[in-house]
């Protein structure tokens, strides 16, 4: 009698493995990655655009043999603000000093602005004049010509907008990030019972084989 029950309790208790299991890896493929930030390419494969708490934008993306770094500060409506352009050597991070660089602003209507810039003393260095612009999405595009090549880079989404808004935003998207974090907490913690389960069943002890009578 005793040998039966055992053998149903290991069956029950294998079916709610493999439904603890399903459960599991339902919430991993569901939840968004929120830890991992690996894999830095230099922006070779797509730009990237990072802000600072103090506003300051930073747009990277690599450029042929050239990597180009775009800094400004937000973007308000109807004002004019200053920014730097830097163009390195990729494979070295050498400062360029003759990549010639053009910068030119598209609104969403295909209005074309061009962007004064100027070279600085330091090698690889430009100071970027970036025009007062109405609130809305832009495309900035970034050309250099140096040995007779020329290249673009593209960054697209670039917003103009009051940073009242900008907080906003901000603060919703920090809020979803924090959700995903707990969404995915709990999947840690479900896998980490799991294997707890799994491993009382393969040693071949039930949980609450004690209780079984004769």
């Amino acid at each position: 009698m005793k040998a039966v029950n055992n053998t149903s309790l290991k069956l029950k208790s294998s079916a709610a493995a493999a439904l603890l299991l399903s459960l599991a890896l339902g919430l991993f493929g569901n939840a968004s990655p929120v830890l991992a930030h690996g894999g830095e390419d230099h922006g070779d494969e797509k730009p990237k655009t990072a802000t600072t708490t103090a506003g300051a934008v930073t747009r990277t993306t690599r450029l042929g043999d050239f990597e180009v770094t775009l800094k400004h500060s937000l973007l308000e409506p109807d004002a004019a603000t200053t920014g730097r352009l830097f163009v390195t050597r990729f494979a070295t991070n050498e400062p360029v000093g003759d990549a010639n660089p053009a910068i030119e602003i598209e609104s969403a209507k295909g209005a074309l602005t061009e962007v004064p810039v100027e070279k600085t003393d330091a090698a690889g260095s430009y100071t970027v004049r970036i025009p007062a612009l109405p609130e809305g999405a832009y495309t900035v595009r970034v050309k250099t010509n140096a040995g007779g090549s020329t290249n673009t880079a593209t960054f697209s989404g670039v917003e103009v907008a009051h940073q009242e808004a900008a907080a906003e935003s901000g603060g919703s998207s920090w809020l979803q990030t924090a959700l995903t974090a707990l969404l995915g907490l709990i999947a840690l913690a479900l896998f980490a019972g799991l294997v707890y389960f799994a491993v009382r069943v393969v040693k071949n002890k039930p949980l609450g084989e004690e209780t079984v009578s004769a």
